[in-house]
């Protein structure tokens, strides 16, 4: 049976069997407190061939994660109307690529003959630094191969606690509609908890909540029963994750309108501010009665443009009369609406073309994120679409490092649209308030719905390297700024200006472990 072993840092494909990494061997290397991980692709697999994988040598001293990888279909593109030609380095669609990671079980499920691998060595936080020398023996049906493995474990350990803040949202109803379970049953809280714990591994440490529950007294006065919200966050705490986004105040009515919507309502209506007047007041309150303001944010209305910057703006004011302490964060172009948020994230690609604008909101004590979404699909910028390299994705977090900002966002874990089978379609219609869009293909989900359980994505997995990257390059910074900076522009010089040859991205990680490991 031929084999060949391709690093974590570039997409396989079942109908590829060449690639720029590729080899008979595995020579993994990482930090401690990570993994060490490596693609192998099989051919002339029977079709449900038996399967097994044991390490061998110095390697059985180690936990390891063995997966399969399942080929996902990325179709012919329809571009939004009016949008601009997208910019899309690997291979013309349609094609299979292998995007998501399945526990291995006991049987391969070939593509056309093709067999793929994903294996994570973990690496304890206490490992003894050094090489160690050994291998995998995988069994397909009765034939035997070895893989042999050389791993160097570098001195450098990624540090417990993320300082980087990464939120992907994350819908508990796509758990529902998608694993077949129904609300309020520990069938589906058990399941959620695999979905949540999964994003933790990543290093993801922030979630949209909601759950404030309204009513009205007979003076016409709305009530607000905040005990859904109290028993969600206290439970995400205890799953490790440290900061909240509550729902958005208000959202648009119309891309070409300046009209915001509170609660049914237009934002500058009377009635909505005597809904605001009574709610923001209460949440604040209730927040600084847990201890939670300082992990709080809220959204006011999601990426507001020219057509309500000064609504949103108003908005804001209005906001922050009526509860001062609660952080104000929205993801948005550059636009008029200067002074309005504590958090400002704007696109990767708005934020180099506006730099100076938006790093003069850093003076007055104003925090700078970066988001993704459907956009940037154009000028070299990096996304984390499938038909983009997976080192794209593997970048994101550099940018953060390079450009001081301190957090990162996306609308999307598992935002399946309705009808959409993630394994077959990538690139489907989503309504946006008056506007009809096609997303670019992984832009729903960088989570899949498997088998009683989710499974990840290599683009998934390339967000937790990219995070502990970040956290390197920012504890070598500490000490010596030049020599962080240097090594992050030898792989990302800006969000759309990267290294994108595999081999060559593992000499610079070589550098930065090497760097990372002289602290």
């Amino acid at each position: 049976m031929d084999f060949i072993v391709i690093n974590g840092t570039e997409w396989v494909y079942p109908d590829v069997k060449s690639y720029p990494s590729g080899d008979s061997s595995a020579k993994i290397f990482g930090a401690r407190n990570s993994y060490c991980s490596f693609q192998v692709l099989f051919g002339e697999v029977a079709k449900n061939a038996s399967v097994s994988v044991k390490p061998y040598g110095e390697l059985r001293d180690f936990a390891i994660e063995y997966y399969e990888l399942v080929p996902v279909y990325v179709e012919v593109i329809r571009e939004t109307p009016g949008g601009k030609s997208p910019y899309i380095p690997t291979r013309s669609e349609p094609f299979y690529v292998y995007d998501c990671a399945k526990p291995l079980g006991a049987n391969l499920t070939p593509h056309d003959g093709t067999a793929a691998l994903y294996l994570a060595v973990k690496i304890p936080k206490d490992a003894k630094p050094g090489h160690y020398v050994g291998g995998f023996e995988v069994t397909v049906d009765d034939e035997i191969i070895k893989l042999e493995t050389s791993m160097r474990i570098y001195p450098a350990s990624i540090p417990e606690e993320e300082y980087l803040q990464i939120i992907n949202g994350y819908s508990i109803h796509n758990v529902v509609e998608y694993h077949g379970v129904e609300r309020n049953l520990p069938e589906l809280a058990e399941l959620s908890e695999k979905y949540l714990k999964m994003l933790r591994r990543m290093r993801q440490n922030m979630l949209y909540v909601s759950g404030v529950n309204r009513t009205k007294d007979d003076d016409g006065h709305y009530l607000f029963d905040f005990s859904a919200l109290e028993k969600s966050v206290e439970y995400y705490l205890s799953l490790g994750y440290k900061y909240f986004n509550m729902s958005g105040v208000g959202g648009r009515k119309s891309w070409k309108e300046s009209t915001i919507l509170v609660a049914g309502m237009p934002a500058m209506s009377y009635e909505a501010y005597c809904y605001l007047a009574d709610y923001l007041p209460a949440l604040q309150t209730f927040l600084e009665e847990k201890g939670w303001i300082d992990i709080f944010y809220m959204g006011v209305a999601d990426e507001p443009n020219d057509a309500n910057a000064t609504e949103f703006s108003a908005l804001c004011g209005l906001v922050r009369k009526l509860a001062p302490k609660i952080r104000l964060i929205d993801a948005l172009s550059y636009t008029y609406a200067h002074g309005a948020l504590d958090v400002w994230v704007p696109l990767n690609s708005e934020y180099e073309k506006h730099k100076d604008e938006f790093d003069s909101y850093r003076l007055i004590g104003d925090k700078i994120w970066f988001y993704i979404c459907c956009e940037p699909r154009e000028e070299d910028y990096i996304n984390r679409f499938i038909d983009y390299p997976l080192l794209s994705t593997r970048y994101l977090f550099w940018g953060n490092y390079l450009h001081n900002l301190e957090g990162y966002l996306h609308w999307a874990t598992n935002a399946y649209r309705t009808g959409q089978d993630p394994f077959k379609q990538n690139s489907p219609e989503t309504p946006n308030a008056d506007r009809i869009l096609i997303l670019p293909p992984g832009d729903t989900h960088i989570v899949y719905p498997g088998e009683g359980e989710p499974w990840m994505s290599m683009r998934l997995e390339a967000q937790r390297q990219s995070a502990e990257d970040y956290e390197l390059l920012r504890m070598i910074s500490l000490k010596d700024k030049e020599k962080a900076d240097s090594i992050c522009r030898m792989g990302f010089r800006a969000f759309n200006d990267v290294e994108y040859d595999p081999v060559e991205f593992e000499k610079i990680r070589t550098a930065l472990l090497e760097a990372a490991s002289e602290l």
